[in-house]
């Protein structure tokens, strides 16, 4: 569905409205870290997310790739793979060091009412984060279609 928009209106649209979706994910999963918040709601939240980031990654990666020449395709797609599983890497450890000082200090076997607050805090942070990341990058995004545009 997003590769017909990128062959009809061309990178900015598919990627910017991809990016998005996610970044309205992010906000209804922020919006509902919260005591007895609907399952539902939460997976409504992440496949938002989820399917923004898909959608916006794959248009960028073949939106990157059309702008290199042929002899240089296979080294780009690995530079993309390589920094998509550094990316994940290094955003799986951030969020993890989030929800890990927001645990310190509470246990889950002496106060779980306080222990159940201070997973809440973190998730709240990690979306934050993430959020925070999202927005710079299609910040990024905008000011890199605009300098296309006027070159």
């Amino acid at each position: 569905m997003f590769g017909v928009l990128l062959d009809r209106f061309g990178p900015m649209r598919p990627i910017l409205s991809t990016m998005a979706l996610a970044i309205v994910g992010i906000l209804l999963m922020l919006l509902l870290v919260r005591p007895l918040a609907s399952v539902w709601m939460i997976c409504v939240g992440y496949i938002a997310y989820m399917v923004g980031c898909s959608m916006a990654y794959a248009n960028t990666m073949t939106a990157g790739m059309s702008v290199i020449p042929a002899s240089m395709q296979p080294d780009g797609n690995a530079m993309f793979s390589t920094f998509q599983q550094l990316a994940g890497a290094v955003g799986t450890t951030v969020m993890s060091i989030c929800l890990g000082v927001a645990q310190a200090g509470h246990s889950i076997t002496a106060d779980k009412a306080a222990f159940a607050a201070a997973m809440q805090r973190g998730g709240h942070v990690t979306f934050i984060v993430l959020l925070v990341v999202f927005l710079g990058a299609f910040l990024a995004n905008i000011r890199a279609f605009a300098a296309r545009r006027t070159a």
